[in-house]
């Protein structure tokens, strides 16, 4: 694996290639769930590039921007381990100073959800992806669906700046007890991932009442505010049942793709979990 700072170091690596090139972007800390993706884009593609930049611009300054977990050494043998091809490791000057500014196209999913308790979050992001797209030039990338309402604004971002790029969507991995898995669970004891557990499993309350027919998106809510007060330690931020689309909250359920998300606190953990649900009536 070769390991790239600069881009102007992987604008030359990047034109010697002709060959399908799989993008991973990345914060670091690396799981599971990052891994999985990895694979993924070596099935998809012949190269495979994954970049680790700890993005500031998606941290408030009430946030663990300071204390994000750092295993540089631990990420590296692993991408190792997977074979990939690069690693572009651009520190902050070089991504805001050496990298072209870009304009995203502003749009109304980036202030709903995630964006309502964390409103400078998909600025953040989307302005790094496009820059990392404009450095890489992938022919594909990959993103995790555990960020649903990323995964939304990404695919909408290729779309509005017309970028040659196939994204393709890749499952939620989860701990045994059904935990998404996040570089934050760090912060979390083994028994308070236990515990956490319940996130996954009111989810799961909702899609079965969603099956029973139940069609009150008030009752399918408390439903799952009921069952996480079983864990005292956890606070709910929001719970979201919406059109998968537009992501605005729906009332009564018919027949459309649902958007079943919520963010809650494990004491000062902020963790989000989702699940599409398909109405057939």
């Amino acid at each position: 694996m070769k390991i790239i700072k600069t881009a102007a170091e992987f604008s030359s690596w990047r034109n010697n290639q002709s060959q399908t090139v799989g993008f991973v972007p990345t914060l670091g800390a690396l799981h599971r769930g990052h891994l999985s993706l990895i694979e993924t884009s070596k099935k998809h593609c012949a190269l495979t590039v994954v970049s680790i930049f700890l993005n500031p611009t998606q941290f408030a300054k009430n946030e663990d921007l300071d204390s994000y977990p750092d295993t540089l050494d631990d990420d590296i043998e692993n991408l190792e381990n997977l074979y990939v091809d690069i690693l572009f490791l651009p520190n902050k000057q070089e991504m805001y100073d050496h990298v072209a500014a870009v304009k995203v196209p502003d749009s109304k999913i980036f202030n709903q959800l995630e964006g309502a308790s964390r409103p400078h979050f998909f600025y953040g992001v989307t302005t790094i992806v496009a820059k990392l797209f404009n450095v890489v030039s992938p022919t594909h990338t990959f993103f995790g669906e555990k960020d649903a309402q990323q995964l939304c604004i990404i695919k909408q971002m290729i779309s509005d700046m017309k970028y040659p790029i196939t994204l393709i969507s890749c499952p939620t991995v989860r701990d045994n007890n059904g935990l998404a898995l996040s570089s934050r669970n760090v912060y979390l004891t083994i028994s308070e991932q236990n515990k956490a557990g319940i996130i996954y499993r009111g989810l799961m309350h909702i899609k079965d009442a969603l099956k029973r027919d139940q069609k009150n998106s008030a009752v399918l809510k408390q439903t799952f505010t009921t069952i996480l007060s079983q864990v005292p330690e956890i606070q709910i931020d929001y719970i979201s049942i919406a059109c998968a689309k537009t992501l605005e909250e729906v009332d009564i359920i018919n027949d459309r793709k649902l958007l079943i998300s919520t963010a809650v606190f494990f004491n000062d953990v902020r963790l989000i979990d989702n699940f599409t649900y398909q109405s057939s009536t």
